[in-house]
């Protein structure tokens, strides 16, 4: 099992819009009805406000986990531009898994900085993802109502456009629709620019140059 502890999809920013282009590739779609997941845990049904509450611990834990964000390329190399993680998360499906739940997604994450008039990019990735997860005060027994915490992040092995992972982490249903999101880059990318521009206070549409 590929854990956040053990391995991590982190690449260089400019190569996040490299393989965003690729995995959108008109071609890809022709997969989507060969691919079956294998995963066999109850898949759940959840309501908009349990759903939205599971995508922000994964938002939350995305960006800001020690564990996955301290090696990022800005982080290491230019702390005093303050860099931040902007993530977007797409849900896929949600799985049982006593005593935990298992909260399948794809998602983007971009490392981003402000430099002058400009942004800087750094570090970043977009991928499915196996997070297992808890509700928060669980392990206190409090009643914390819908608030949920990230305890381990399952992430792809590399090969075949991720496929064979694809299959294993996600239900037969949610297999196909992960494909689907995935080759969703342009525009996931795109919401990633624009959140930073807004949270450091420039135009839309600034440029991002990449640290490389």
């Amino acid at each position: 099992m590929a854990t956040s502890g053990r391995r991590r999809a982190v690449w260089a920013g400019a190569a996040l819009a490299v393989a965003v282009a690729a995995i959108a590739l008109p071609d890809r779609g022709s997969f989507r009805a060969g691919v079956t997941g294998t995963a066999v845990e109850e898949v759940l049904r959840v309501d908009s406000a349990t759903r939205a509450a599971l995508l922000e611990a994964a938002d939350r834990h995305l960006e800001t986990d020690p564990g996955r964000v301290g090696q990022y390329l800005l982080i290491t190399e230019r702390p005093e531009l303050r860099p931040r993680v902007f993530c977007r998360e797409e849900f896929v499906e949600v799985r049982r898994k006593d005593p935990h739940l298992l909260l399948g997604v794809v998602a983007a994450c971009l490392e981003l900085a402000r430099s002058g008039a400009g942004l800087v990019g750094g570090s970043g990735f977009h991928s499915p993802l196996l997070l297992t997860v808890e509700r928060a005060g669980e392990r206190a027994g409090e009643q914390a109502g819908e608030r949920f915490a990230v305890r381990e992040v399952e992430e792809p092995l590399d090969g075949d456009m991720n496929l064979p992972s694809i299959r294993r982490m996600f239900s037969p249903e949610g297999a196909p629709r992960a494909v689907d999101l995935e080759a969703g880059g342009r525009e996931t990318q795109q919401a990633l620019d624009d959140e930073a521009c807004r949270v450091f206070g420039l135009p839309a549409g600034t440029e991002v140059t990449y640290l490389s």
